[in-house]
């Protein structure tokens, strides 16, 4: 019985230990968003743990420069908490000429805060720890919720997916974006327009998708190139 305390004891101070460790916070990331889907999007909302929102929304083209990376960026006030539990996105797909929605589930929140506080990637030469969450709109309407060192990452080993999740089609009823104009406003077929990007000399980084998971992600979760 003795014993059984001392370890009941010697978890519950681990625990508690861990708890009152540095929390990561606003001054250790930024968002980003990308589109390497069929059709550009409009990303509406990003919505953290339902208390706030992130910012790099708006128009996201078809995935161009480093496809790996995130086109549209933003950051937030210092006093941010982390993201903990799940991110909800809204956007709307030209390609299904709707609102689609998906709540996408993250890792255990002390792999998020570890990963934050303590990144895989050094830091850069004005020693700021900051690294970027990126929302990464694949085919067929997944989403891939990534962390990178930079906005730009130029090796597997600057980026990894967190998370996956699958949009699903609303039935609202969306008239606000009539006025859009297919070419100027919008990419209806993002293969087509990254082979005349291609064609113009474009894409100057790989075109290499760089997919693996966290550290410790089940192996099952390698989704290999699309």
């Amino acid at each position: 019985m003795r014993k059984l305390l001392i370890v009941v004891l010697s978890l519950l101070a681990v625990s508690a230990c861990s708890e009152l460790g540095p929390k990561a916070n606003g001054s250790h990331f930024n968002f980003g968003s990308n589109s390497n889907a069929e059709a550009s999007i409009i990303l509406e909302k990003i919505i953290v743990d339902g208390q706030w929102y992130a910012p790099s929304t708006g128009v996201v083209g078809c995935g161009g420069g480093n496809i790996n990376g995130s086109r549209r960026t933003g950051s937030v006030p210092n006093d941010t908490p982390a993201p903990q539990e799940f991110i909800e996105l809204q956007w709307y797909s030209w390609q299904k000429m709707a609102r689609m929605k998906a709540k996408v589930e993250l890792p255990d929140k002390q792999i998020i805060n570890q990963l934050l506080i303590n990144p895989p990637w050094p830091k850069n030469k004005y020693g700021i720890d900051k690294s970027y969450f990126i929302i990464d709109f694949r085919p067929n309407h997944k989403v891939w919720i990534k962390l990178a060192d930079t906005p730009s990452p130029k090796s597997q080993k600057e980026v990894m997916i967190l998370a996956e999740g699958q949009g699903y089609k609303t039935d609202e009823e969306v008239t606000r974006y009539r006025h859009f104009k297919e070419g100027e406003d919008y990419e209806l077929d993002c293969i087509a327009h990254r082979k005349r990007v291609e064609e113009l000399g474009g894409y100057s980084t790989s075109l290499e998708v760089y997919d693996r998971w966290y550290p410790g992600a089940p192996q099952n979760k390698e989704l290999g190139y699309e």
